[in-house]
């Protein structure tokens, strides 16, 4: 055993005297994509390419977008700012005015390109993509294929794998990294997939992966799983996508069953639920197979050398988990991303990182991973010159010692701990996770683990007085007994995103903070004035008691836990009072120290 450990040992050290180097950027990204992979302790996936890429990665078991909506996490990602910042909580604006990561390395001398969906709201920029772009109508193929859909999830037999927009995109992604591995330049390339966004549209063998009851019972869900949590406030509910629609003849004909999702008294059921995940799941299995082409690509040239690779997406989505079918919440369904980096570099590559992180770092870890040059006076002209908001992960993946010799200059913000396991495959869920209390030799070479372990996402609810229930208001939720449950009348939730442009004073408008650490996630919605929305003043009131919150126990959690948590709200137990305080006080002070609100 001392032999492997001084062998392993000196691998590292001479691993780390070499200095970092400048690499290309392959970014893939997906929409909607929650953890559901079988590198993610699931099962029933069946996802050999995702496994295939985290064998050279590190796997960021706990990775949490800034907001839950497409537009606005994009945003935060390749601004590397959080939603205060930009001022994008759903769609009322985006990212200009700020530097986004593409363009900086436009302006660095990167050929960049873009394939697919990265930005909300693409289109042929040169100062974005100078090289080449390319979306296809993304969003009026997503129109015509909801036009068509004979039920929420619909399995194809008529249309071939060509047809399908993913399909294209990884076409046009391989041919793009052909074409640019022949440039002189470094390169970013961006690949933005469609699946497992809606509509649920995906060919029909690989729905038929999904048809097996092993699999579906792999996924099954209990009653009290299937609800809204009666302890948790209607303001936390967030529903629909739609009416689901059950398949007839696997897709092959017009749905004649229906349910309306509109009601948070409703439950899903695992029937409605199993179809649902049988069109998300080979949805995944899909993008799966259009991710190996890429990877084929890298292997091909050997890119790997000096190319960097994130795999991730913009947040995830519920697919019947506490009665709902959406994204747009704070629960962990919705708000875990997959996150894997690969770096030529690392020595950690196989092996996982079990504390919260959050998107917003990607832009501060790739500004040190890719090594790219930095010309204050180019890469600013024309853009807001803000400090990004995220920490660098390059620490956790070059380790310390690299770390700190590629940038003498900086103060470390990580220590060393015990966080991580070498299992990036296994199908279970608790063998891929590390005892952090447990001894390894994983301590002794050198692997980091932030200081401030936890994440912070975001949300606007509001809704007009007038329709703001006495239940909402008088809410305390202090037991989840069926006999507490039972004495309440039916619930209603009257609570929808804020329209920051609506300037009338018959609402109440309010901002929830979400901060989710190892062991708990509480959310906290905090009243703010929207209507001094671009005024000076900070406009979240801290100083007033929340409007409701939120707390949840994660302890002793494995990823096979995903999807079963975050059904007891415990924030008005006594027994909980002081973490509910502690975490509280740690969100405050993010918003009085940390928090940079948008300006015009």
């Amino acid at each position: 055993m001392k032999w492997k450990f001084l062998f392993f040992s000196m691998f590292i050290r001479s691993h780390v005297a070499e200095p970092l180097k400048q690499t290309n950027l392959l970014l893939i990204m997906f929409d909607d994509l929650r953890p559901e992979l079988s590198i993610y302790g699931r099962q029933h996936m069946v996802t050999p390419n995702f496994e295939r890429l985290a064998k050279r990665s590190i796997v960021f078991d706990y990775a949490f977008s800034q907001v839950a909506v497409c537009n606005p996490s994009r945003d935060s990602l390749l601004t590397g700012l959080r939603p205060d910042t930009t001022g994008t909580y759903n769609f009322q604006q985006s990212y200009w005015g700020h530097l986004i990561l593409p363009t900086q390395l436009s302006r660095s001398g990167y050929n960049t390109a873009g394939v697919g969906k990265i930005l909300h709201w693409d289109g042929a920029n040169k100062d974005i993509w100078n090289y080449y772009q390319y979306d296809n109508d993304w969003y009026g193929y997503q129109g015509r294929e909801e036009g068509f859909m004979n039920s929420s999830a619909m399995p194809d037999k008529i249309h071939p794998e060509e047809w399908f927009r993913d399909h294209d995109f990884s076409r046009k992604a391989v041919q793009t990294l052909e074409n640019l591995t022949k440039e002189p330049k470094y390169f970013m390339l961006g690949v933005g997939f469609k699946l497992p966004h809606l509509a649920l549209h995906v060919p029909h063998k690989y729905y038929e992966i999904y048809k097996n009851k092993d699999r579906m019972n792999a996924w099954k869900l209990s009653k009290r799983e299937l609800r809204f949590p009666p302890t948790t406030s209607e303001i936390s509910w967030r529903c629909c996508a739609g009416n689901l629609d059950f398949m007839r003849e696997e897709g092959a004909l017009r749905f004649n069953r229906s349910v309306w999702l509109g009601d948070i008294n409703v439950a899903f059921t695992n029937e409605m639920r199993d179809e649902l995940m049988m069109g998300y799941c080979a949805g995944v299995s899909f993008v799966d197979k259009q991710v190996g082409k890429l990877l084929d690509v890298m292997d091909r040239h050997n890119l790997w050398q000096n190319t960097t690779v994130v795999l991730t997406a913009d947040h995830g989505m519920h697919n019947g988990e506490k009665g709902i079918w959406e994204k747009w919440t704070l629960f962990d369904e919705s708000l875990r991303v997959p996150l894997l980096i690969s770096h030529p570099q690392s020595p950690f590559q196989g092996q996982r990182y079990h504390e919260p992180v959050e998107l917003i770092d990607v832009y501060a870890t790739l500004n040190e991973l890719l090594a790219a040059p930095l010309d204050p006076k180019k890469i600013y002209k024309g853009v807001k010159n803000l400090p990004l908001q995220g920490k660098s992960l390059a620490p956790v993946i070059l380790g310390n010692q690299l770390w700190q010799q590629a940038f003498p200059a900086k103060i470390p913000l990580f220590k060393t701990r015990n966080i991580l396991t070498n299992n990036t495959s296994s199908s279970s869920g608790s063998s891929n996770m590390v005892n952090n209390n447990s001894s390894s030799s994983l301590q002794a070479i050198g692997m980091p683990q932030m200081e401030r372990n936890y994440a912070i996402t975001q949300s606007t609810r509001c809704a007009k007085k007038k329709d703001i229930s006495i239940a909402e208001r008088d809410f305390v939720g202090k037991s989840s007994s069926s006999s507490s449950s039972s004495k309440r009348t039916a619930r209603r939730s009257v609570w929808d995103d804020c329209n920051v442009d609506y300037k009338g004073q018959d609402e109440v408008s309010l901002l929830g903070y979400s901060l989710r650490t190892p062991d708990y996630r509480y959310t906290a919605y905090f009243y703010f004035n929207k209507t001094s929305f671009l005024g000076k003043q900070v406009h979240v009131d801290i100083q007033q008691k929340p409007f409701q919150q939120e707390l949840y126990d994660h302890k002793n959690e494995t990823l096979a836990d995903f999807t079963h948590r975050e059904l007891v709200n415990l924030a008005y137990k006594p027994s909980y009072a002081a973490i509910v305080k502690q975490l509280k006080a740690k969100i405050v002070h993010f918003i009085q120290s940390e928090a940079v609100f948008h300006r015009d």
